[in-house]
């Protein structure tokens, strides 16, 4: 069944139960309503009774004309029947010509007794009537009773009319529901052929129009975002593809004829096959790090690491001492500002190794290189030749080298693999020229800091680099 179909089902089940709900109210207020007006005819009718003296009350029986006993109150009233019960209960006296009204116990007490008024539904000749028993002051009882077969016949035709209107207006609430489902569920009809087509044909150029601001056009709306979303990351692994296609091209072509060399390695001294089999074992490494920074960059390995709050400054000192003992190098730490973001370790680490490895590798060995953390911004210094203005804005482009770097070994991804942590992070990084040369790498993670011990950390990021 189609949610179009449901939407105007369930509607107008329950448009249909409210209308009959309101039928049967309606039904029962009025029926209430008519018995009260039948009600308050009796007690008007009885009062002429009550209230009369006991010497105009008949001994009994009427004259042969059936007129009532001179004296006493008429009982000839068109519009009820009326009987008058002595102290024993039995009748003194009705109206000539209409029927006699049933006597209950309760009837007899009240004759005998006196007590309060008591009401009753009753059939006289299979005709309805509602009838009230009053005693008399001087004792006995007066029978009121009215025929109650038109207040039948008004409730059967408000029943008829009401029932009427419910089937009229579940009928039309029907029609509303289909015609409100239908523009309700237009955008969801178009989402799912949009999903259909895009999963047949695999194309993400075809957006759905949003018309609409309400929950379903938001659905739309979120749907489009995920194409836009789709679209550029397809773009991007097509790129990343050819991008590495062309930069595996040279590492595997040196290695080939490298390889095709060695086969001919017989006509070789030692001198040259040992550097044949160095400039190898160099390529090798060169085509094995770019491989790991590829998969590192085309995965999205680093979602299945759970987030937790991670020490920037511990996090800079484990990875320095590691440089500092690989690489033999006078590297400093200074923790200006501590501060704990929340993030995923491992790719942090990896985000200011490859800072430190990218200072490392364009610094002159004899020159010192910086590690600085101010509050939630880490900052890498070196003393390179820099960077030219014309390539700043390209270095976090992949497999990007300007032509400074291109002598030195390297594939060019390690920036960009930088900025995709930081991103991930809510944060930025960015190259900037240092006084006196060399450059500053500034990781900024101030979007993810969920604790700050020092004060005043969040100027810290737009500090002047460090001399």
């Amino acid at each position: 069944m189609s949610l179009r179909l449901r939407l105007t089902l369930f509607v107008s089940v329950t448009f249909a139960l409210v209308v009959i709900g309101c039928t049967y109210a309606a039904h029962l207020s009025a029926s209430s309503q008519l018995r009260s007006e039948v009600d308050s005819f009796l007690v008007q009718r009885s009062t002429r009774f009550t209230s009369a003296p006991a010497s105009e009350f008949p001994a009994g029986g009427q004259d042969p004309d059936g007129d009532a006993t001179p004296g006493g109150p008429t009982l000839a009233d068109p519009d009820a029947v009326t009987q008058i019960l002595d102290t024993s209960g039995r009748i003194l006296t009705y109206n000539f010509g209409q029927p006699t009204l049933p006597i209950s116990a309760t009837d007899r007490a009240l004759a005998q007794n006196g007590g309060r008024r008591c009401f009753r539904d009753i059939k006289v000749h299979e005709e309805p009537y509602r009838m009230i028993t009053v005693a008399l002051p001087r004792g006995g009882a007066v029978q009121i009773a009215r025929a109650v077969e038109s207040n039948k016949n008004i409730l059967s035709t408000l029943d008829a009319r009401l029932l009427l209107i419910a089937l009229i207006g579940t009928l039309i609430a029907a029609t509303l529901a289909w015609l409100i489902a239908r523009r309700t569920v237009h955008p969801i009809e178009a989402l799912t052929a949009t999903a259909t087509y895009v999963a047949a044909t695999q194309d993400l150029s075809n957006p759905i129009a949003v018309e609409r601001n309400d929950e379903v056009g938001r659905l739309a709306a979120s749907f489009n975002s995920m194409l836009d979303a789709l679209r550029t990351s397809r773009e991007q692994q097509r790129r990343l593809v050819m991008d590495a296609s062309h930069e595996l091209r040279t590492p595997l072509t040196a290695l080939r004829t490298n390889i095709e060399l060695l086969e001919r390695a017989k006509s070789f001294n030692a001198e040259q096959r040992d550097e044949l089999i160095a400039a190898t074992g160099v390529e090798l490494r060169e085509l094995t790090d770019l491989v790991s920074e590829l998969v590192e960059l085309a995965t999205d390995t680093h979602n299945e690491e759970v987030e937790q709050h991670v020490d920037l400054a511990e996090l800079a000192e484990r990875v320095v001492t590691r440089q500092r003992r690989r690489t033999g190098r006078e590297i400093t730490l200074d923790v200006d500002q501590a501060a704990v973001v929340s993030g995923r370790v491992t790719l942090l680490e990896r985000a200011i190794s490859n800072l430190l490895d990218n200072a490392l590798k364009f610094s002159p060995h004899e020159a010192p290189v910086a590690v600085v953390v101010r509050g939630g911004t880490v900052e890498v210094l070196d003393r390179g030749a820099g960077i030219a203005p014309e390539d700043l804005p390209h270095v976090f482009d992949r497999f990007y080298r300007s032509a400074t770097a291109r002598g030195v070994p390297g594939s060019g991804l390690g920036l960009a693999i930088v900025e995709q942590i930081a991103e991930l992070h809510r944060g930025t990084v960015k190259l900037v020229p240092r006084d006196g040369g060399g450059i500053v790498a500034r990781l900024d993670l101030h979007g993810a800091v969920s604790s700050d011990p020092a004060s005043g950390s969040d100027d810290a990021q737009e500090a002047s680099p460090t001399n």
